[in-house]
């Protein structure tokens, strides 16, 4: 089956595909105020016409590009292009402030680069037992693992746990609208014939994540413009081996934390980036020298935060539980794709897995080669105001969300999606748990009731269960850690 994999990379389209990925997800990353969630979700239309391998190729090289691009930004501008990139302004920006900017952004990049190959590593190797495991799963095992994954996410996802609770079971309310999965009846249609399909996820997260964008921007007039971006030398500060070499254990073990977080739904790709700062911190002789300019804390989080990519991955494809908002769109392009994430995708489509998963490591190759060529132009890249693309942006989600089946109703599910979505983000709520309860929502539903039916309406399938009763007694161990962890907190802080 490798063999077979290996084979069907020696196609130009997965050539190009992993280059116009990598390319567009630096400069996409490198801008303020864009990101790979959006990135990804108006690139999916794009994919509808290619063949499966070149189309998520696509797609994880801008998830890896745009990972990276934002550390362009945070050591140059002291802005983060991306969220998982905020602690590597910390040494960053201090080095480009010492003329030291080659060497932040050679160190940046390949820390990155390691941290995409030793979890690309990681998911080779866990991906496939994790999805076979799963086989053995029925209904009732499926359904508390996906309580489980939403209770995670809840807990650990940063910000309220209200917020996100609540986020949550309005995606689970949003993904019932259509045709009941047992019965076949209308649910919420209001007698329109085009919602018994459901809400389709690409106008849902188009609007989630591109027209939110837009209409925050537009009604955030006291934004104001990014000052004017001095040249900045990126010629100087070649790093060798033996520089990287020298911090081989802080990559490594920012490479571990990144990939098993990643793992865990919901939590992302800051907070590992920030542990694995503090850990190299503590672990330094240098010390002192953390946060005036020191290479090691511009390793340690972007080792880590690209680490993410591939360990996030590993429970989107074996069991169909997306770990962050970026891998909840990549499921869906999966989806699209004919290759539905799960226990059975390995079975059903293990040549198309394993050629994306040979063609995720050798994306490290023009991510080094373009990586590097673009460091003297990143100076120009940055100076683009995230402001100017939005009326582009607006035309892409616009014609994607038609393209998904030619259908209006999908671009005023689109449009609403974007007006609820920029409702919610002023009032602080935030989004993935949303989708994310979404896409797991009706599978939730049908594994339950499933369940049930299969155990005559009698909960004790449940009980039954040590898969089941394992799940729950994570969870509820989860659930007091995290009151445990608030009540510390509470009582710190009085």
């Amino acid at each position: 089956m490798l063999l077979e994999a290996f084979y069907a990379l020696f196609d130009i389209w997965v050539l190009v595909a992993a280059v116009c990925g990598v390319v567009v997800g630096i400069i996409i990353g490198a801008i303020p105020g864009l990101g790979p969630t959006m990135a990804i979700a108006l690139l999916i239309p794009v994919t509808f016409g290619m063949s499966p391998v070149p189309a998520i190729i696509l797609l994880l090289g801008v998830y890896q590009g745009a990972i990276f691009g934002g550390s362009i930004s945070a050591i140059l501008l002291n802005v983060p292009g991306t969220p998982s990139s905020a602690a590597t302004v910390l040494d960053g920006y201090p080095m480009a402030r010492q003329g030291r900017a080659g060497e932040a952004l050679r160190v940046a990049l390949y820390s990155s680069v390691f941290g995409n190959l030793f979890s690309c590593v990681v998911l080779i190797l866990l991906a496939q037992p994790l999805a076979a495991f799963a086989l053995d799963f029925g209904p009732a095992q499926m359904a508390a693992l996906m309580f489980f994954a939403l209770s995670i996410i809840v807990l650990f996802g940063g910000g309220s746990k209200l917020d996100s609770a609540i986020m949550v079971l309005v995606g689970i309310a949003a993904s019932i609208v259509g045709l009941d999965p047992i019965e076949g009846l209308p649910r919420f249609t209001f007698g329109s014939f085009a919602a018994e399909d459901g809400l389709q996820l690409i106008p849902v997260l188009i609007g989630l994540f591109a027209m939110s964008e837009v209409l925050q921007q537009v009604f955030e007039r006291r934004r104001g413009e990014r000052a004017a971006v001095e040249p900045v030398s990126v010629d100087s500060g070649k790093v060798g081996f033996l520089a990287m070499w020298r911090m081989r254990s802080t990559l490594l073990l920012s490479s571990l934390i990144g990939t098993f977080v990643g793992i865990l739904p919901g939590i992302g790709s800051t907070v590992p980036a920030f542990v694995s700062y503090n850990l190299a911190r503590s672990r330094s002789p240098r010390k002192e020298a953390f946060g005036k300019g020191e290479a090691e804390g511009v390793a340690a989080p972007e080792a880590a935060n690209n680490a993410v990519t591939g360990g996030a991955l590993v429970p989107t494809l074996a069991l169909g539980i997306p770990g962050d908002a970026v891998t909840a769109v990549i499921l869906g392009a999966f989806m699209l794709q004919g290759l539905t994430p799960g226990p059975f995708l390995f079975r059903d489509h293990g040549v198309e897995v394993y050629a994306i998963f040979l063609a995720l490591i050798l994306l490290s190759i023009p991510c080094i080669i373009f990586g590097l060529a673009m460091f003297r132009g990143a100076v120009h890249v940055i100076r683009i105001q995230a402001r100017h693309l939005y009326p582009l942006i607006t035309i892409l989600a616009l014609f994607g969300a038609y393209s998904v089946n030619n259908s209006l109703f999908d671009v005023g599910v689109m449009l609403a999606a974007g007006g609820v979505g920029f409702a919610l983000r002023r009032a602080g709520f935030p989004l993935p748990p949303l989708l994310i309860g979404l896409i797991l929502g009706q599978s939730l539903e049908q594994s339950l009731r499933q369940a049930l039916l299969a155990g005559g309406g009698s909960a004790d399938i449940f009980l039954n269960s040590p898969i089941v009763l394992a799940l729950l007694g994570v969870t509820l161990l989860c659930g007091l850690g995290a009151a445990w962890q608030h009540r510390r907190q509470a009582v710190r802080g009085a």
